[in-house]
């Protein structure tokens, strides 16, 4: 590939990660450590190196890649569905600047977003819940709004209606459960049934 070509690739590399959500998260929360920018900066470096040295690479494996490096890097994963996208943008834009086809680098350039739309998230504070909630164990409020409103309603009570289920399941009448005046719960071993 002829180093325009190769310049542009880079640029392509880095506008996609840069507006890949999960990655801009990782970066500005700090999942990768100090050096977290370092690190997504060095992903550009690597996915340009790696293709410069293998120049059929399918698309699972640059997803696999993206995978493993989410996973050890950044000690993320990558649940909602982007690491197929994302490889796939990539793996778009190595072939168009390997046929040289400047016009369709510069207008599929020109329809990524500049970065991810991380910064216009909103946190909204949540109600505190019900009896038996663990609100030690989560920060209830800064919780990102992460859909149209009422969905956010609807997925608290399903997991307040799975938590009820859940501890209804364990109330067994054969058990001997005590609790503790520090807040635990003694649950003895069951003996053998005849």
């Amino acid at each position: 590939m002829a180093a325009p070509m190769r310049e542009r690739f880079c640029e392509a590399i880095s506008r996609i990660l840069n507006s890949w959500t999960v990655l801009k998260l990782a970066v500005n929360h700090g999942f990768g450590g100090a050096d977290s920018q370092a690190k997504a900066d060095w992903m550009v470096y690597a996915i340009d190196q790696w293709f410069a040295e293998n120049s059929n690479l399918e698309t699972f494996e640059v997803e696999d890649f993206l995978e493993d490096v989410l996973s050890t890097e950044f000690d993320t994963i990558a649940d909602d569905g982007s690491l197929p996208q994302i490889a796939k943008m990539i793996c778009g834009f190595y072939r168009l600047c390997q046929e040289g086809n400047t016009a369709k680098i510069e207008e599929k350039l020109n329809e990524l977003p500049k970065s991810a739309a991380v910064e216009k998230c909103k946190t909204v504070p949540v109600q505190n819940g019900a009896e038996g909630d663990d609100s030690d164990m989560e920060d209830d409020d800064n919780r990102l709004d992460t859909g149209p409103p009422g969905q956010n309603d609807t997925i608290q009570q399903q997991q307040q209606q799975s938590q009820s289920s859940v501890s209804d399941s364990t109330d067994c009448n054969e058990m001997d459960v005590t609790e503790e005046d520090d807040g635990w719960t003694t649950v003895p071993k069951k003996g053998k049934r005849r």
